[in-house]
């Protein structure tokens, strides 16, 4: 017994019977140490998705932008990328919008609403019709401004690109806007000076070059001369006085009713050309024929029965005989339409001052168009991804394009 090893407190304690207060102590103790390690893990689990959520936050508008400046469509050799895209397309469709402001209820479109989800014609919606004018804008901006280069045309962009900027900031201005903000509203929601400082640039290159060619191609005066001598038709205005003498024909009238009428008409007609031929005033004879409806018209003390006119304005019942050259001052005639006897009498023909300038540009335009034309063969749309919606549509050539129209980039604004 005297060699019996001596027990250290803790074994005997181990070897002590535990009691039921003792395990219901151990077991609180037990979970306190698990509540404890769950604590933790949820600390360490929470800003684990915080962190998450942090880099999701950045990530995701960081990879949106690298998206924007990949490779959205490919122009012949040029990879464009959205933010490209948007500012050409931006530019573009905000230049017809203000060139045809006035008329764009009658061509059935309405800027309040997606242009998607609206017809430009039976095939095709008003946003394809967009983006087709848009590709076939770049076409030709690349490649005007890859044939600059390639001539060494000799071009200073800044003060250009600092007017762009001028009218962009005065825009922004009227609008009470940032001009940070005026830009992703025009050009898309990636759109900054910084972002767009290549495309502009390219844009504004093309223009000039484009202004380059179009001087360069002036015609001489004799080039003038016989284009005008060829088609003086088009170009001349005549001055002329007209009555429309109208035939009594009773509403439901039979054909013989109809014939009757312009018969009379017709007696009328001749005997008002009889009376001005024999002295007396065209207009006083206007309001002696008058109806009850036109009399208001040639009442007033400067009514007039004057007009003058280009060729393709005039009535094309009588246009051919007022432009026709064997025409005399103070000729007169009766010309039968419908319902009525034209008395058109021709004072003269004359071709306006800004004929030979208005022949001049023409020429040049052609001129450069057809340059252009050539130019753009090689650039070809490639829409791998068809972003653009336009596989069953032809991209569209050189009509659609508004590069002539867009010389002066105040459009914008």
């Amino acid at each position: 017994m005297g060699n019996q090893k001596s027990q250290t407190p803790e074994e005997k304690t181990a070897e002590k019977k535990m009691t039921k207060y003792d395990r219901k102590m151990q077991a609180r103790k037990e979970a306190q140490e698990r509540e404890k390690r769950q604590n933790l893990i949820t600390r360490i689990t929470a800003i684990a998705v915080l962190m998450l959520i942090v880099i999701i936050l950045v990530a995701v508008p960081l990879t949106k932008r690298i998206s924007a400046k990949g490779e959205y469509i490919r122009i012949g050799d040029h990879s464009v990328s959205k933010i490209e895209y948007d500012f050409y397309y931006g530019y573009g469709v905000n230049s017809y919008l203000t060139q045809y402001a006035q008329i764009l209820s009658l061509i059935g479109l309405d800027t309040t609403k997606s242009f998607a989800s609206q017809n430009f014609d039976e095939n095709t919606t008003w946003q394809q019709y967009f983006d087709q004018m848009t590709a076939t804008n770049i076409r030709q901006y690349l490649a005007l401004a890859d044939d600059a280069k390639k001539t060494g045309f000799s071009y200073d962009v800044k003060e250009d690109y600092d007017d762009f900027y001028s009218q962009m900031t005065e825009a922004a201005t009227a609008q009470s806007i940032t001009l940070k903000t005026y830009l992703k509203n025009m050009f898309g929601s990636y759109a900054t000076q910084s972002s767009l400082e290549d495309c502009v640039t390219t844009f504004l290159t093309a223009q000039a070059y484009y202004s380059h060619l179009f001087e360069g191609n002036k015609p001489e005066s004799t080039e003038v001369e016989e284009r005008y001598n060829e088609n003086k038709k088009d170009y001349d205005k005549v001055h002329f006085s007209l009555f429309d003498l109208q035939a009594d024909i009773p509403e439901d009238a039979t054909d013989e009713q109809k014939t009757a009428a312009l018969a009379t008409a017709k007696e009328k007609a001749d005997e008002f050309i009889s009376r001005y031929q024999a002295g007396e005033d065209f207009l006083t004879l206007c309001r002696a024929y008058a109806t009850e409806a036109q009399a208001e018209t040639y009442a007033a003390e400067d009514a007039s029965a004057y007009q003058e006119s280009t060729y393709a304005n005039a009535h094309s019942v009588y246009r051919d005989w007022l432009f026709d050259d064997a025409r005399k001052e103070n000729e007169i005639t009766a010309i039968e339409d419908t319902t009525a006897y034209h008395i058109v009498l021709f004072n003269m023909r004359e071709k306006p001052d800004t004929v030979d300038e208005t022949i001049s540009d023409t020429i040049a335009s052609e001129k450069t168009r057809a340059y252009v034309n050539e130019l753009i063969e090689g650039y070809e749309l490639n829409d791998a991804k068809d972003h653009l919606n336009l596989k069953d549509l032809n991209l569209g050539d050189e009509e659609d394009s508004n590069t002539e129209e867009e010389e002066n980039s105040d459009e914008n604004s």
